[in-house]
């Protein structure tokens, strides 16, 4: 009985762990620049490997939700990411060249969620996940009083959309969040 509840765990375990694997992601980066800046002894080991614990567990488990699943899958790119920076930050100081984390965690953190459509009336649960991040990025630069209503949010895509195919005959369309200037956009652009 053990072992099913690993390989299919309910949709609330999910939701509490991808929260867990979020709060840990935010805490490694927030360690690693202290230990890139000198008030850290050494690097957050042990934390780096509770965050690569959650994703193991998950990265084989069947998740069933679409939007816990792009959630989970956007949360191990932006580990994978910063592993990389991380990776690349330390060689450099073992080489004996100055760290420069800031400049390149700014330009890693310029897009926060990406997603690809093929249609956007078809494809609400995908969406409404980004819809709700768009609301979170809003929020947390305290910019716009998220109020945004789903159902525009879906014409403005569909609109975005139509222009894109009709332009470039593409099939797909990616949405990206971004911030540029402390201002949270949503752009599309063909997928690939």
């Amino acid at each position: 009985m053990a072992d099913a509840s690993i390989s299919s765990p309910s949709s609330r375990k999910i939701e509490d762990d991808i929260a867990r694997l979020e709060t840990g992601l935010r805490q490694l980066k927030v360690q690693y620049d202290m230990f890139f800046a000198g008030a850290l002894p050494r690097e957050p080991h042990e934390l780096r490997a509770n965050v690569q614990r959650l994703i193991k567990r998950y990265s084989n488990a069947p998740i069933r939700k679409y939007a816990h699943r792009y959630h989970f899958n956007s949360l191990v790119h932006r580990f994978n990411s910063f592993s990389e920076l991380w990776s690349k930050t330390i060689r450099n100081l073992e080489e004996g060249e100055q760290p420069l984390p800031v400049v390149a965690d700014r330009a890693a953190e310029k897009v926060l969620t990406t997603c690809r459509i093929r249609d956007p009336l078809k494809e609400q649960e995908l969406l409404r996940h980004l819809h709700s991040s768009f609301l979170e990025a809003q929020r947390k630069l305290g910019k716009g009083n998220g109020q945004l209503p789903f159902d525009r949010f879906v014409r403005v895509i569909s609109s975005q959309a139509q222009s894109l195919r009709e332009k470039t005959r593409c099939n797909q369309i990616e949405l990206r969040i971004i911030v540029e200037d402390q201002k949270v956009h949503l752009k599309a652009r063909p997928g690939r």
